[in-house]
Formats: C-alpha cells, structure tokens, sequence
C-alpha cells in the first residue's frame, strides 16, 4: 500500500514530517517506523523528514517498503498460527471483518497460546504475505461479536485519528435478568476499576473515572422467565460498558457468572452459559475509500432460543 500526497501552495515551508502528520495523520511512532526503513520519498526521491516541502511536491509514503523490512514486526514472532476456519463477515485490500463466536478469545494468553482468534486471523493473513495484525474491535471471551482487523498498521491508526470522521458505531443485542419497563433509555455513568482488581469495573461519581454513555431499547419482555432483550446503542467504548452500566440499573446480563459472583447474584447462567451479549451490527466510513460499510452478524444460537 502507498500513501500519496500532493502538497499544495499552503503546505510550503513545512517540514515533511509535519505534513505526514498533519494530512496523512501519521502518528510519531509509524513515522519513526517508516524514517529508519527508508519508506518516505519526494518526487521519487527518499528524503529526510526536516525536508522543507515546496508546492506540488510529490509525497509517497510506502507502507510495503516498511512492512517487508527487518524493522516491522512479524506476528510470528507472538502467535503461533492455527488453521481455525473464520466467519468472514467482509474483506478489503484494507480490512478483514470477522464474526468471533463465543468462548473464544481474541488474544493468546498464558492459559490459551493457540486457540484465539488472533492465532486464527494470522494464519489466514499470512497466505495473502500479511505478517502483522492489527485489531481495531475486540470484546470479552464469552461475548459473540463483530471484530475488526486492519490489514496494516496506518489503516489501524486512522480509526483512532479520524475518529470522528469514520464515525465507527456499534449496536450490540443483550439480555438482562429482570422485567425494564421503560421502551428505552439512556445510561450516562462514569466507570473505573474496582480496587484490588484487573478485571472488574463498576460506576463511580465524576470526576472519577472515565465518561461512558449507553443507550438501550427494549425489544421483548419474557414475563414467564423475568428477563429483557435489548437493543443496545455504544456511545463509548469502556472496558465492561454494557455489563456494568445494567448492573448500574439493577438489571445484569443473563449468564454472567463474573459479576453475578462479586454481588452475590445466583442463578444468572440457568438460561445461558455465559454473558447473553451479541454485537450484531458494525457501521462505518471506510478510512480509505470513505465508503459507508454496515456490517450484520446473525445472532447465536443460545441467544436466539431466549428471543423466539
């Protein structure tokens, strides 16, 4: 892949690296990247980044240069690759957008080296001369959801600094023990780490914390069973967000034994073995092409036995 970029009359006596980061919205640590692998040339010349551009100069960052160099780091040197067949829910030049399914990690830990997605998408990447992944979208273990992988390291840092731009939104289906009688809501409640844990988030008053906002609407009632499907609308994106904030309203997700233990809730996984949360719908503006990509995955089959 080749990033071009054709400076114009209001882009003289800039340095090249302040253009890089302020038109292609490189970040530092790629552009440090890309300086000691030679992959940033003017007007077919490589050129240092205090190169003081001219107008029409002719800027081509070249992301294959940098990517086949020593210094780029090669997933094998974390993950051992494993042939695990993938949901492929769309594929690019640029993206790889893959259904996880539940009790599958997204990384390789200490007690599952090898049977994660990352593993997976690695072997999948390598048979098109990929080396690297980078992953823009991930959730829990227990969580069915939309991952998103970038095919290189640029195209992952746009989702970050074009942020508001690429407008990425995230529509999740949960299932919550207990009757919400309101059709819809919104939940604004700060979250942070609860002492003495790595895991476990709750709600705190600001400024604590880190801002979270949560809106949900309700789908079905099963009265019988005393439980409620959701709809549930991401504003942000904090560690546990749709998890803590219903157990903020006094509602938790149906299986979920983590937080059910810690408040001393039982009986939450009679239903489902693990936390009823499916990330169904992925939409956004493509960071390359601009094109608007919405993205659905078909709900699992132990949350759909609980929504017919």
């Amino acid at each position: 892949m080749k990033i071009q970029y054709i400076t114009k009359k209001q882009d003289e006596n800039l340095r090249l690296k302040d253009i890089l980061k302020r038109r292609l919205f490189i970040s530092t640590e790629l552009l440090k990247k890309l300086k000691y692998s030679n992959s940033i040339f003017v007007n077919d010349k490589n050129e240092f980044v205090n190169y003081i551009v001219k107008e029409n100069d002719n800027i081509i960052v070249d992301l294959d240069k940098y990517i086949s160099s020593k210094s780029s780091p090669k997933f094998e040197d974390k993950f051992k690759l494993n042939d695990i067949p993938l949901d492929i829910l769309y594929e690019d030049e640029y993206l790889l957008i893959v259904n996880k399914p539940a009790n599958m990690p997204t990384h390789p830990s200490s007690d599952n080296y090898d049977n994660t997605l990352s593993n997976a998408v690695a072997s999948y990447l390598k048979k098109q001369g990929i080396y690297n992944i980078h992953i823009v979208t991930r959730l829990d273990k227990n969580t069915t959801v939309i991952c998103i992988f970038a095919k290189n390291e640029y195209v992952q840092e746009l989702f970050v600094r074009l942020k508001n731009k690429i407008c990425l939104k995230k529509e999740y289906i949960a299932i919550v023990d207990g009757i919400i009688r309101e059709e819809n809501g919104i939940i604004e409640k700060n979250i942070a780490r609860m002492d003495n844990t790595i895991i476990l988030r709750h709600t705190v008053e600001a400024p604590l914390g880190d801002y979270a906002k949560t809106e949900y609407h309700v789908i079905k009632r099963n009265i019988k069973n005393n439980y409620t499907v959701l709809k549930v609308i991401l504003h942000t994106g904090r560690t546990h967000q749709i998890r803590v904030h219903m157990i903020s309203i006094n509602h938790i997700l149906l299986g979920d034994t983590l937080y059910a233990q810690h408040y001393g809730i039982n009986n939450i996984d009679t239903l489902i073995k693990r936390q009823a949360l499916h990330s169904y719908n992925v939409s956004f503006n493509h960071p390359i092409t601009n094109k608007h990509i919405e993205i659905n995955a078909n709900i699992p089959q132990d949350m759909e036995n609980l929504i017919i």
